[in-house]
């Protein structure tokens, strides 16, 4: 008798006298374990490498174009009592396959 012991069909019989709602719970709680799971782990790992990148320091300024393609440039410090630099962007290229800042070399 022990050699003809079968855990699969003992466990698919299992399932079958199961009612249909614990069928149904059968079929989506391991699924909705994973998805939790994989959430959890990504949303740490997340958190835990920040939107740094591996860079250190302060955020200093923010760039930022809207609707009608012009840069704001945002600054993150407290005012200073001097003016600080500006930086002057060029404005876009309108032509989809040329380069976006042609004095630069590749």
């Amino acid at each position: 008798m022990e050699g003809d012991y079968n855990f699969w069909k003992d466990f698919f019989d299992t399932y079958q006298s199961l009612s249909d709602w614990m069928k149904f719970a059968w079929l989506i709680v391991p699924p909705a374990f994973t998805l939790g799971l994989v959430s959890l782990i990504m949303r740490s790992r997340i958190e835990r490498n920040g939107a740094n990148h591996g860079r250190t320091g302060k955020l200093v300024y923010s760039v930022y174009r809207d609707k009608d393609d012009q840069f704001q440039i945002v600054t993150h410090m407290q005012e200073f009592d001097v003016q600080p630099t500006i930086l002057l962007l060029d404005p876009p290229n309108r032509e989809p396959h040329a380069p976006q800042n042609p004095t630069r070399r590749t």
